[in-house]
This record gives structure tokens, sequence and C-alpha cells, in this order.
């Protein structure tokens, strides 16, 4: 059922939308703080209308929009009819079998608990208002006892506005009075709206009571009435407690697994179990099964490997890193090891091995048999075979290694000089083992090393910007003939294992073919090359408003469709609802003339250079790009604040200085100025104050002001003095008009999407040094509530039971469902219905206990898509061109969209590729122009959606990150947004549950 709240937002908008139907879409969206407001704005001008927060707004706005009771039913009946006893509601039959819970109290009239009473078997006494003398009826063991304080739907008039909320029945209050004086309470989703009730509170606990108080709130905010209360309460004396609950369905979980013994814990944990059962198996992903269009080249090559390696008996010394042990006593010019926990797996001599470890061994090694599932199923194996191949290329063909990932030629092909030192520039590949179609593969990338003139290897910084010269911009064509270089002198060649067995690398690598809609097929004798399948998936498209804001319009290309269009709310604009942006500035006094140029600037048109054109846009000043006034702001004047940056010293002390007077700065512009966006002045100098790492905390100045700035709901935007001094002047001014654009809590775009049934998650992990072991994982999650990409939030909170494979924190079953139950209730909260249709994105596997946690949590979602994405390390495709009828490799990389499915639940898919350029849609256009680019690896571990589905909104969530001025960013804005907000964690724990507008962090 919505919540009261809710509910008022629902009737508010109503009646907004009633009198500005042309605004309609603009206000959609309810979960963003900037709708509200706009909302709000709009009821505030006009007399009549309660103020926000005012104690009569849900009587006033209910009785507003259904002026009788029937009406009022009429509302709630949909919500009732299609009400379902959630996981809390199933539990409390249980916990009322063990004398736990003795009645019910409640506001609500959906009769959820008593359907759950049915359903368990369990005697339920309803008390309604036409049934009030049953309240002194007396109970017997394991019944419970449900009153309806506001009245039942199916029975009762009920009470929605003031005069019938004040007419509580007098024999329900002087039974709850009653009740109050020997049995504890406890309130959970309750606000303490209606005063008629919060009265009966005041009389039982203004007076000495024997009993407790637990309110459980949503978060940890204590509600004006309940503070009041509770005021009220222990000036008397009594116990009162305020709990940061997790919501209705966690509390009673929690309780029921806690106090639940015996055959009612079973019972309990059967219905978690039950509820993971409903969610239906995994789809396979499948490729198109018509002819391919195109032929892409990968850099796998299939691989031979020894059939046995050798299996060592060992004992593990106690209280040493197995594999640090393992390698100091047979180092790598001897060969491979690996080990395990009775053993070790090993290429390399008998002899050799019984010399380094004869004190440890507890039996006779053995040649045992290796195998592709193996190598499939088990990474210690697989890196174990990657080491000895590695060792083998390097001792056959003589070149250097890392005896790891790297071979290299010993002798140099070139010279490079980076910072005054002369550097020898090698040839070089990096080797990874990929099992593709269930057979194993070595992916072979390209590569140089660096070294001195002494023969060591370079550092990392020379490393790295050696490559970049080398490699930075590096075409398709030079890629392939780096590869061939290396393959020619290792194809059809055995390369002998240290141990015994040898290893062969085939001459042919692995080609895919792709599906492309309006592509005629590829000649036959071409396709028969073609061992992996997949698709181009179309780009998604973005929606503006036309000029005249009167119709939507589409366009893929985000700043074609600004130039082209106007931004999608642009109507806001035009009704004069929303009329200009303003902008505020934090600045040293020093330093006022170089932020008031930079800032005039944005008033200015600027042209791109040769370079950029392929996608930048001339920048025809700001109001020429979005249609609205920047108002800018005057030194001296309300909404310019001069800050002291006068500080001096290092480390934590002045760091921290400097951030205070930041934030007493955006408290008085928050003041005068509560919409404008703080523009804040950084200067050079600030530098050693930005990131501090000291023994015992780490501070950072940016994500500590923020934090600040987004629990007041306050945008700010860091402008650094590097950036007002960019030689790229086209290129920032869009950047950053589209930042500030977006942090005024305006829409720029949208994606093209009827979809309103999906919710989309992303989930990210930090580590908070300065947090308890067990309170120390935070956990962001970002939160969509349509396939439009309106209304990106966050949500941070700390996972209780974190489970740590390597380096990496999962979440226990508790944690996963609990974190399930939020995605339900969030999105509930937002569209007053149950979404169809749940995908959830994650960087790291989920694991067992996630998967079920989740499903466990999502009962009730048809279709749950629990996906892994992450950038691929190790294979690469090169696209291709036909010429006179035959395949030549393209120069362009291959296009943005592109999919190739590995198998039933793993695809490539390449969000970063060749998309039209905007001079000319005929022309390639490839953002960053750097080397080769990089897949997403997708693994799906729930759902049923095909693959173009997942595919297409990965390529859409990509373009909705509003603080970048790409075409796209590399990983969709769900994942981005939640590692993001789970770095800046330690900052936000003040947030408690409630969800916030990813823009005011950005």
């Amino acid at each position: 059922m919505p919540t009261a709240q809710r509910c008022i937002w629902e009737w508010k908008r109503d009646i907004f939308s009633t009198q500005n139907p042309r605004l309609r879409e603009s206000v959609g969206e309810l979960t963003l703080a900037g709708t509200k407001k706009r909302i709000q704005t709009w009821l505030d001008q006009r007399p009549g209308y309660p103020p926000e927060g005012d104690a009569s707004e849900y009587s006033f706005f209910a009785q507003e929009c259904y002026p009788t009771s029937e009406d009022r039913r009429a509302f709630f009946q949909r919500y009732v009819a299609s009400s379902r006893p959630h996981l809390g509601y199933s539990l409390l039959p249980l916990l009322a079998q063990t004398g736990l819970l003795r009645t019910i109290w409640t506001t609500n009239f959906d009769g959820l608990v008593s359907r759950s009473c049915a359903a368990a078997n369990i005697t339920c006494i309803e008390v309604g208002l036409d049934s009030a003398q049953r309240a002194a009826r007396s109970q017997s063991q394991g019944e419970i006892r449900l009153v309806s304080l506001h009245g039942d739907y199916r029975y009762d008039e009920l009470k929605n506005t003031s005069a019938e909320l004040q007419r509580q029945d007098q024999a329900l209050r002087e039974e709850l009075l009653h009740e109050l004086q020997d049995h504890d309470l406890i309130v959970v989703g309750y606000s303490g709206r209606d005063d008629s009730l919060m009265e009966v509170l005041r009389s039982a606990y203004g007076k000495r009571n024997p009993c407790r108080l637990f309110w459980c709130g949503y978060g940890a905010v204590v509600p004006e009435p309940v503070d009041s209360l509770f005021r009220t309460a222990r000036e008397a004396g009594n116990s009162t407690y305020f709990i940061d609950s997790g919501g209705f369905d966690d509390l009673f979980t929690r309780l029921a697994l806690r106090h639940l013994d015996g055959d009612l814990l079973a019972q309990a944990k059967g219905l978690l179990d039950t509820m993971e059962a409903t969610t239906s198996p995994i789809a396979p992903f499948t490729a198109p099964s018509q002819p391919p269009t195109s032929i892409i080249k990968g850099n796998a090559y299939p691989l031979i490997f020894p059939s046995h390696v050798l299996k060592v008996p060992l004992r593990f010394p106690p209280d040493v890193r197995p594999r640090t042990w393992l390698e100091d006593n047979l180092p790598v010019s001897k060969g491979a090891i690996v080990g395990f926990k009775d053993c070790a797996l090993a290429f390399a001599e008998t002899s050799d091995v019984l010399a380094a470890f004869s004190d440890a061994i507890t039996g006779e090694p053995i040649s045992d048999a290796l195998t592709e599932v193996q190598l499939e199923k088990d990474p210690r194996i697989l890196s174990l075979v990657r080491r000895a191949l590695v060792q083998s290329i390097a001792k056959l063909l003589g070149l250097g290694t890392d005896s790891n990932r790297r071979v290299w030629e010993t002798t140099s092909y070139d010279k490079h000089t980076f910072n005054g030192t002369r550097y020898g520039i090698h040839r070089a590949m990096s080797l990874r083992l990929e099992s593709i179609n269930g057979k194993t593969h070595v992916a072979i990338m390209p590569e140089v090393v660096a070294t001195l003139p002494d023969g060591q290897l370079a550092d990392f910084e020379a490393t790295k910007d050696i490559r970049i010269k080398v490699y930075g911009y590096q075409h398709n064509d030079v890629f392939d003939r780096d590869i061939s270089y290396w393959v020619r002198q290792m194809k059809e060649t055995d390369l002998p294992a240290i141990g015994g067995g040898t290893f062969r690398i085939s001459r042919a690598p692995i080609y895919a073919g792709l599906v492309q809609r309006g592509f005629s097929a590829l000649p036959e004798d071409i396709q028969r090359h073609v061992t992996q399948r997949g698709l181009v998936v179309p780009d998604a498209n973005l929606v503006f408003s036309s000029a005249n804001g009167s119709t939507e319009v589409r366009n893929v290309n985000p700043l074609k469709g600004l130039v082209q269009n106007r931004p999608w709310d642009f109507q806001l604009t035009s009704s004069g609802l929303s009329p200009s942006i303003e902008i505020a500035a934090i600045c040293p006094p020093q330093d006022a003339g170089k932020i008031r140029r930079f800032l005039s600037q944005f008033q200015e048109s600027s042209d791109p250079g040769k370079s950029e054109r392929d996608y930048v846009q001339p920048f025809p000043g700001f109001s020429g790009a979005f249609g609205i006034p920047l108002k800018l702001p005057s030194q001296g004047q309300p909404g310019w604040a001069t800050l002291d940056d006068s500080i001096s010293g290092t480390g934590l002390v002045p760091s921290k200085m400097l951030a205070h007077r930041i934030c007493q700065a955006l408290d008085s512009i928050r003041y005068l100025k509560p919409s404008a966006v703080v523009a804040i002045f950084v200067p050079e100098r600030w530098a050693p104050f930005e990131k501090v790492d000291a023994d015992q905390e780490r501070f950072d100045l940016h994500h500590f002001v923020k934090s600040y700035a987004a629990r007041h709901g306050q945008s700010t935007q860091f402008i650094r003095e590097r950036t007002a001094l960019s030689t790229q002047p086209c290129r920032v001014r869009w950047w950053l008009s589209l930042a500030l654009y977006s942090k005024a809590q305006r829409t720029p775009w949208r994606l093209d999407s009827l979809d309103d049934n999906t919710a989309f998650v992303g989930i990210g992990y930090s580590i908070d040094g300065s947090a308890d072991r067990g309170h120390h994982i935070l956990l962001g999650c970002s939160h969509l509530y349509n396939s439009r990409g309106e209304g990106l939030q966050f949500r941070l909170g700390r996972v209780e039971s974190p489970i740590m494979r390597g380096r990496n924190p999962y979440m226990s079953i508790d944690d996963a469902r609990r974190t399930g139950e939020t995605i339900r209730e969030l999105f509930y909260d937002a569209k007053m219905r149950l979404p169809t249709r749940v995908v959830v994105h994650k960087r790291t596997p989920f694991i067992e206990e996630e998967r079920k946690g989740l499903l466990q949590g999502l009962e009730g979602v048809e279709n749950v898509e629990l996906i892994e994405i992450t950038i691929e390390e190790s294979l690469r495709y090169l696209a291709s061109k036909l010429v006179n009828g035959k395949p030549e490799i393209d120069k362009y990389p291959i296009p943005r969209g592109a999919a190739v499915v590995l198998n039933s639940t793993s695809t490539l898919l390449w969000v970063h590729g060749v998309t039209p350029s905007a001079q000319n849609p005929s022309w390639k256009y490839y953002q960053g122009k750097r080397r080769i680019p990089t897949p997403l690896l997708i693994r799906r571990y729930s759902g049923k959606s095909d693959v173009t589905q997942v595919a297409s909104e990965i390529l859409g969530l990509s373009k909705m990150n509003w603080n970048t001025f790409d075409y796209y960013s590399r990983l969709p804005a769900t994942l981005d947004s939640a590692s993001a907000i789970a770095r800046m964690g330690s900052y936000l724990t003040g947030f408690g549950h409630a969800p916030y507008d990813y823009r005011l962090l950005i």
C-alpha cells in the first residue's frame, strides 16, 4: 500500500497536472526533489493550499482531489485489490504463536494482517469501527487481535480527512490506553501524522508508565511529532527508543530469525526459501540465426596444452602464505607451481620439486590429467598453465620475461627520452588464457617494454608514458601486423613445457560474424571462417524537445540533439515555471577576476578546434544552447561569497579548516539563494589541501564539501583554475554548461523507451577504513525507476555481514535480501505499484548468497536480471571491410553496439566503438581515438530478457551521465554512479536510508 506521504505528493501532482496539462510529463518522476519543488512552488504561489509539511496536508489534499468518502474509497480500492502480503506480514502469525505479539493496532485499512493470519491458519480477532466492543474480549494463546483505527476497507467508513480522524472511537481509545499500561509498544511504518492517535499516545506516556515505547523509523531522522512525544514521555520518566530500522519486512525478518526456534523457525526459513523458488530459471543468450553481414577478427588463438601436470602431496607450514612459500622454494627458472589444500600442481621436473620441498612432501608425486573443464572452472589452474606457457615461449625464442604474462625481445628497436633519461623500447606481448566455446585459447596483446641504459626495466611512470607514445593512437591494421609478428614465430610450433608435454598455438584466430540490419550477407566462402556469432545492436535514441516546445524529437547524438532542438524539459522554461538558471560563487578575493571572466564566457559563442569537429558542435552560448538565461553572480552581491583561504601548514588540520570555511559559505548562500548552483573556484595553491592521507584518516576536500552540500539539497560545481585556463574553450563550455543545467535539477534529454515497469539498480562497494570491522563495507546503490533514464538516485548503506573473497566484498544472504526489499519498497513508493522487471548491475560476480538474498527480497517481481558488467581485459576484435570480395582489416574499430555471444550466460558488448560523425553521418567517429576499444563482458546470473534488450539498455544508460561531455561513458550510469557514491560513503553516513538525487554529488 502507498504511504501517506506518497499519497500526498500523488494528489499534489494531480492538481498541478490538471491546471498545467502540457507540463504533465515534466513532473512525472516524483522521486526527484526537483520535481517536488516545482509542484510545491506552484502551489505556494496560489492561495488556499497548506504549506509543505503542515499537519493538515493529508486530509486537505485527500478532500481536494476526492471530495466524497466514496471517491476516497475508490482511490484506495485499486491498491487494496492488488496488494499481497509480503514477507513481514507472512511472519507476523509465527511471532503471534510464540506470544511475542498480542495486538496489532493499525491505521491501515488494507486487511493484509488478517489475510496473512488466515493463510497461516491463525485466529485473528478483527476489531473495526462497527465492532469496537471486541477490543475488550479476552484472548487465547496464539491468537492475535487486529484493531483497525481508521476503519477496515471491507466494512467501515474510512477515515482520511481531519474531521474524520478527529472522531476517533472512544471505546478504541480507552482500550488502547489500557493496553499500553500492561504491554510494550512497537511502532513501525507510522509517521505520527494524525493528531487524534498521537493524543492517545501522549496521554499514555505523559505520566509514569512501566512499559517501554519503541518507535521504528526508516532512517535516522526522528519526525517532529515523534520527537515531541519522546520529550513528553521522558519528562514523565518513561523509557523511549527510536530505532533506525530497514523497514517493516526487515524488522520482522530479524525478529523472527532471532526469537523463533524449532518448527516455527523452520517455517520462517521455509518462507524465505519459497520466495526465492518463485523466480523463473535463466534464459540463454542467443545470437541471431541469420547469415552474418560482417566479420571481425579476434586476438585469441586455439591452444593445445600438456595433457598432464605434476601433482605433489604437500603439508604447508603454519602461518605462511602458500603462494609465497611455494614460489620462494621453487624459483621461476625451475617451473611454475600453484597450491591447493593438501597438494600442489606444477610444471617442473620431479627432481627439482623433490629438492625444493623434500621435508614437506607427504607422498609420491604423480602425473595427473589436465582437462579443458579444469581450466574453465578453476582460475588457479588457468594461471598455472598461462605461466608455464609464458616460460616455454621465452625459453624457445630467447626472450625476456616476467614469468607471469609478458615476454619481450632482449634487443631494443627504438629509443625514447622521458624526464631526461634515454630508454630502450622493446617489442613485447602479454598473454592471457580464455575458455571460448569450451576450448582454451591464448589471447595475444602486443605491447612494448622500456629499459634503462643498464638493462633494468623502467619504472611505472616511464613505461606508461612510452606505451602511450607508441600505442596511444594505434590503428587496427597496425595492431593486426603486430599480432602477426608474434604469431609467425609461434604458430604450429611445439613449445616444450618444463617437466614434459608441449604447448601448440594454432595459426588461425577466432572470427566472429555479426548480423546488422540493412546490410547484405557475407559471401559463403567468408562465412565458413566464423566460429562465434553476434549482432550490432542499434544505438539508443535520446529524446529532446522541438524548438517551439510542442513535440518530442529524437537523436542518437547528445550534442547534436541539443544544438538542433531544445532540452527535453524545455516546456518548464517556456511556461515560465522555471524561467532561468541562477549561479552563485564561492571564491578567494584574489581570484575573483578569474572566475568572473570565466563564467562570463558562458554567454559567448565558441567554435571547436579542427580535430574536434567530428563530435563537438559550435557552442552558441548558454542561452542559445539550452533556451534559458543564465544568471551570473556579481561580486559584493547576494550569491557571491568571498572566501578567506589564508591558511598554512600541512596535514589534516588546515585541510579541514578550508573545508569548513567553504561549508560556512555554502550555508550563507543557501539562506539567500536556495535554488542557485554554487560554483566553487579551486586555485592551484589549494593542491596540498585537496587530498590528505594521514596515519589514521584520509581526507578528501571535494568529497567532504560535496557531501555536506548534498545533505542540504544544494548543487555545487567545482571549477579548478586549470579548467579556467584550458586551451579547448569550446569543449569546456559545453561540458560545464551541461553540468550546470542538470545540477539546476533540469533534464537535458531522456532515453527513448516506453517501458515504465522496469527498475534499474547499480551496486558498488567501498571500504571505510575509519569504521569498525563489520561496519566497514559501504554499499552504494543507484536506482532508476524507469527505462527513460530519469530520476537516477543514490542510496547508501553498510553491509552488516560482509563476505570477503580476495579483496572484493560481497553481501550475505540477509544483506542481499534487505537490499532487494529496499529496491522493492523504493520502486513502489515511486510508482505506487511493483515493477514487473528489475535489472541489477554489478562489477563483481553475484555469489550464491547474493543471488538467493536478492531473489528473496524481490519476491513478486516477474523477471529479476542479475548482470555482472566488467571490462574484458583479454579479448580484442578488429573490424574488417570487403575489398574486391575479400575481407581486409579496417583502420577504424568495430561499431558501438556490436555484441558477440560467448555462451548461454555471457556476451561481449562494445559500448566503446565507432559511431557516425557529427559532420557527416557517412563518416566514422571514434571517441578518444585511442587504440583498440575494449569490450564489456556481460555475465547473467538470473533473468530471461534476450541479449538485444540487455545490450540496448546498457547502451542507453551509458548516455545518461550528465557529468561528462562525451558521446557516452564506458559504463552504464547505474555503475558509474554506484561506484562514485560508495567511494564518498564515509562522508555520507548522515543520509540514512533515504535516496537522493545523484546530481547533487557529481
